[in-house]
């Protein structure tokens, strides 16, 4: 960072081992000589201009020549996940990552969507913002049958792991900023209030977010006056032994009111955090005279604090805890909240709490992002898992560009999201930010807001799923491109990552998969792309697979579970449906409530074939959590690809799905 502050057991018990790396480099086998392959591809300079070819280029570590139109080509290793980094004195870092499915050629070799690197300006700056983190929990103390991710002899190692497929994103910004949603401590300190759910992490995290580059936290959420004033007072010693700067809590209102002052590119920057409820039980989460907490948020304190900073001649960046858990919109008042911020004379905002994105919005001409969604989190929740980190130019107090770089949370920790998790991060945020008249474009796989140059709007285009459905994705090589098949998508999908694109990054491994009377692994041999599901039933008896936990409340009435398989013996597919009724436990739930069957198929032997079950829920089916689960009986192995879990109507943005035909419904 340059700046200076002023002062299963590789997934679950069931799996075994993969076939398949999906590390960033995938190293060739012992024996075999290694595969490579041509790389090419297309690097720009916006706002300004560079020596083109004195730019250091690389895929997966490996130089690769750039001549001075900006046209890459070079040899590569052959990989599963390709990350191209673009460096230079005259330009910020530029850094994409691709699945091998992306971008693939027909030839074998690979060509990667065109980049664009930001260019070095006077008084232009380079912020990054990641949503919440948290390394505690289940990092330390996970599900039955899961892997430890920190390990108490490992702490600081494991902890600086979990950063580490992220910080090529945010080592060459300006300053870097998380939400850190967890009290710091080297022990529980065991008195936390009457609340259900309370974070603590042990002190040791404070040292890996400074070593992994991260320059600032805001603490104004609803998780860091858990366990009282002990743990706000160890949380802000942990801190300040690293010096690492924060705002936003503090243990009095004053202290918590009070902006991180840094100085920044030369410029004068005040950072400040808050947290828009004071919460119900005692003594509540928010900092008042004589006692600790986080800055209450309201509309005054909001008011009082970015104009002070403005008077005293600074520049306020202002980060918002609140809205609606798993909602996709912010709530009125905390939309209310965070423009009074910039009318108050805010450059910037940026919200987190709801666990999942929002989308963003140019308000007055700067930059509103309503909810970043989790970062560094443990939830098993799959929507809380598509998500993104926030990448923004500065000129001055006025922005020049916002990248959105979709992340995946894969293993409890961050990654670059690729495949499916991309298209549902980068449809969401796309369609709820254009509700609020704000256009987002794509370039190098991340959504781009370029006030200056707004980019053409993407077009999602239709593409053969099988069995009758068109599923709509964008070109990452030409996202504004006119689409020959304009029917419109009417479903989305709630399972995004079915297609196993996304399933490892180094040795972080999916864990959102269960089976019962089997093994499941991943393989090479996919109806698409890299990898698929593969499920071992012994004897050619019966397994049953499916999402590990259910959905969070699904409000749609009609729902379809369609994909490939491919198997080695005849089969029987049946669709079951476990729902969680109100007043259960999700863990009682999950092991006792009963399985409703949607229909069965009849598969032959042989290639990928595409099958699709129809459910319908019923007119007065409250919203409530859900899972599909595919029991195979006959087959001794079956392989599954380009699974969906198609929601039709509502309005939840993500990927989307039409039928053939008839895109508003499936019949």
């Amino acid at each position: 960072m340059r700046f200076l502050a002023s002062a299963a057991l590789a997934l679950i018990a069931a799996f075994g081992a993969s076939h398949c790396t999906a590390s960033v480099a995938a190293p060739a086998a012992a024996t075999a000589a290694p595969v490579t392959q041509t790389v090419k591809g297309q690097v720009r300079i916006v706002g300004g201009a560079s020596e083109l070819a004195a730019l250091d280029v690389r895929v997966n570590g490996d130089p690769v020549g750039i001549a001075p139109d900006g046209s890459l080509s070079g040899r590569i290793g052959e990989a599963d996940l390709y990350r191209l980094t673009v460096k230079g004195p005259t330009i910020f870092d530029a850094v994409s990552t691709f699945a091998a499915s992306e971008v693939a050629a027909a030839d074998g070799n690979i060509v990667l969507p065109a980049v664009e690197a930001v260019a070095r300006a006077p008084g232009r700056i380079e912020m990054f913002f990641g949503g919440d983190v948290m390394m505690g929990r289940r990092f330390e103390a996970p599900l039955d049958g899961e892997p430890t991710v920190i390990r108490e002899a490992n702490r600081a190692a494991d902890m600086a792991r979990l950063l580490d497929p992220m910080k090529p994103y945010f080592t060459g910004a300006d300053l870097a900023s998380v939400n850190l949603e967890t009290v710091l401590a080297t022990r529980d300190l065991g008195n936390s209030p009457g609340k259900s759910v309370v974070f603590y992490t042990h002190s040791d995290a404070a040292r890996a977010l400074v070593d992994a580059g991260i320059d600032y936290v805001t603490l104004g959420n609803n998780h860091v006056y858990d366990y009282v004033e002990p743990g706000l007072a160890s949380t802000l010693v942990a801190l300040d032994a690293v010096r690492m700067p924060w705002s936003g809590a503090g243990r009095d209102e004053a202290e918590a009111l009070k902006a991180a002052r840094l100085s920044v590119g030369g410029r004068a920057w005040s950072m400040l955090g808050f947290v828009g409820w004071k919460g119900n039980v005692e003594p509540n989460q928010v900092a008042e005279s004589g006692k600790g907490g986080a800055a209450l948020g309201s509309d005054a304190n909001i008011e009082a604090a970015v104009r002070g900073e403005v008077a005293a001649g600074r520049t306020p960046i202002v980060q918002y805890h609140g809205s609606t858990e798993y909602s996709a919109r912010p709530t009125a008042i905390s939309e209310r909240r965070m423009k009074l911020a910039i009318d108050s004379g805010a450059a910037l905002v940026v919200s987190h709490h709801p666990h999942v994105a929002h989308g963003l919005e140019l308000y007055k001409g700067r930059l509103i992002a309503y909810s970043l969604g989790n970062f560094l989190f443990d939830q098993s929740f799959p929507e809380t898992h598509a998500s993104f980190a926030l990448r923004v130019w500065m000129d001055g107090d006025r922005l020049f560009r916002a990248e959105m770089v979709p992340i995946q949370i894969l293993d409890y920790r961050p990654v670059p999201a690729v495949g499916g998790m991309r298209q549902a991060v980068l449809g969401r945020i796309i369609d709820l930010s254009a509700e609020r008249g704000t256009r987002i474009g794509i370039v190098g796989g991340h959504g781009v807001i370029q006030p200056s140059a707004p980019l053409a709007p993407p077009q999602r285009c239709a593409a053969d799923a099988g069995s009758g459905l068109n599923v709509f994705r964008y070109d990452l090589y030409r996202p504004a491109a006119a689409c020959r098949d304009n029917a419109v998508a009417a479903g989305h999908d709630l399972l995004a990552r079915g297609d196993f694109e996304a399933v490892r990054f180094g040795d972080a491994r999916d864990r959102s998969w269960s089976v019962e009377g089997g093994a499941i692994d991943f393989d090479r041999d996919a109806h698409a792309g890299r990898a698929a599901l593969a499920v071992s039933v012994p004897g050619a008896g019966a397994a049953t697979v499916g999402p590990k936990v259910f959905f969070r409340p699904v409000a749609e009435r009609r729902l379809t579970f369609t994909g490939w398989v491919k198997l080695d013996a005849p089969a029987t597919l049946e669709l079951l449906i476990q729902e969680q009724r109100k007043g259960s436990g999700r863990t009682s739930a999950l092991a006792n409530a009963p399985r409703q069957s949607a229909g069965t198929q009849r598969i032959a032997a042989g290639g990928w074939q595409p099958f699709r079950f129809e459910f319908d829920r019923g007119a007065d089916t409250p919203a409530q959590p859900l899972r599909p689960l595919l029991r195979i009986e006959g087959a001794s192995r079956a392989l599954l690809d380009d699974l969906a879990l198609i929601a039709w109507g509502g309005d939840a943005p993500g990927q989307s799905y039409g039928s053939r035909g008839n895109a508003a419904a499936v019949e």
